[in-house]
C-alpha cells in the first residue's frame, strides 16, 4: 500500500518567528504521523508555498495528498483561495489532492480554549463574577467566521462562569478592533480580564495586540490582565487536526469538491498571494 502525503497548510506571516514556529509545529505533527509523509506550505507571505510542499511530497513517491488547513474559521481563503490553488496543483502535477475541513467552533476547540484559560486563571479562582473574558480574533470579511468566534467566546465564557465576554479583532476589517474593545473594557467594572488569542502562531497581528495589552496594563494597574498561550501551544490542536484528517480518510467530501468547476478552473491568485518578505499584502 502506498504511503499518503499530508500537506499542512498555514497562512504565512511577515514575522520570521511565526514562520519558524509553523515549520517547527509541522515537524512535531509529522512525528505523530509516521504512516504519512508530511510537508508544510504557506498560502502567502512565507516560504515554502503550497506548490513547493506538493513537489516535495511527489519527489518522495506520494500519489495522494490530504491537505490540512491550520485555519480556525471559514472565509475567502477556505472557500476559494486554498481549494482553487490545490485544484490547479493537482492538475499540474497529476496527483490526487483532497482538502480537509477547517477547525471551526467545535466542542474540541471549546475544550482546547478551556485548557488554555485554566493555565492562567488559577490565580483568580473564586473571582469568576469579577472577570471579563476577551476573545481576541483576527477578524474576517465573512460574517459567518466572526459569528463562529462570537459563539466560541460565549461558550468558553459560560464554561468558566465568567460574568461577561467581548471580542476584539486584529484586522481593520472587523469591529471592534483590539484597541476599541479595550476602550469598552475600561468602562466595565471587572477587575480581571482573561485574554485568549484565537491565533495559532506569532505574527504582526499578535505583536500589535500584545503592545496594546501592555499599554492597557500600564494604564490600569488596578485591573489584572491575564493572557493565555497561543493555540498551537496546546497538544489538543494536533488531535483536532488528526480528526479532520481521519474524516477525509473515512469518506467525508473534501472542500475542493464543494467549489464549482468554473471557479476552480478560472481562478487566478489574488494580488496579495505573494511569497517572500518584500511583498505588499495584508499584515499577519
Amino acid at each position: 500500500m502506498h504511503k499518503k502525503g499530508v500537506l499542512l497548510c498555514g497562512h504565512g506571516t511577515r514575522v520570521k518567528q511565526g514562520e519558524e514556529a509553523f515549520i517547527a509545529y509541522a515537524r512535531r505533527f509529522a512525528a505523530m504521523l509516521p504512516e504519512y509523509e508530511v510537508e508544510a506550505g504557506f498560502l502567502e507571505l512565507s516560504e515554502p508555498d503550497f506548490e513547493k510542499g506538493v513537489k516535495n511530497l511527489i519527489e518522495r513517491g506520494i500519489e495522494e495528498i490530504i491537505a490540512l488547513p491550520v485555519f480556525l474559521f471559514t472565509g475567502v481563503h477556505i472557500q476559494k483561495d486554498i481549494p482553487c490553488i490545490l485544484f490547479q496543483l493537482q492538475r499540474k502535477y497529476n496527483v490526487r489532492i483532497q482538502l480537509a475541513s477547517y477547525i471551526g467552533d467545535c466542542d474540541d476547540m471549546v475544550m482546547l480554549s478551556n485548557e488554555l484559560v485554566s493555565q492562567v486563571a488559577s490565580e483568580i479562582k473564586g473571582q469568576e463574577k469579577e472577570t471579563l473574558f476577551f476573545g481576541l480574533g483576527v477578524g474576517a470579511s465573512k460574517a459567518a467566521a466572526n459569528g463562529d468566534l462570537a459563539r466560541l467566546t460565549r461558550l468558553v465564557q459560560e464554561s468558566n462562569n465568567f460574568s461577561f465576554s467581548i471580542n476584539g479583532f486584529c484586522s481593520r476589517m472587523t469591529y471592534p478592533s483590539v484597541g476599541e474593545a479595550l476602550t469598552i473594557s475600561e468602562r466595565l467594572d471587572y477587575k480581571n480580564i482573561v485574554v485568549l488569542p484565537y491565533v495559532f502562531f506569532p505574527g504582526v497581528y499578535m505583536d500589535k495586540a500584545l503592545a496594546l495589552l501592555d499599554a492597557f496594563k500600564s494604564k490600569h494597574p488596578d485591573k489584572r490582565v491575564l493572557v493565555t498561550s497561543l493555540l498551537s501551544e496546546s497538544s489538543a490542536l494536533s488531535k483536532i487536526l488528526m480528526k479532520r484528517l481521519h474524516s477525509i480518510e473515512e469518506g467525508e467530501a473534501d472542500l475542493i469538491s464543494r467549489v464549482d468547476k468554473e471557479t476552480l478552473e478560472n481562478y487566478e491568485p489574488h494580488h496579495h498571494h505573494h511569497h517572500g518578505h518584500a511583498c505588499n499584502g495584508h499584515h499577519h
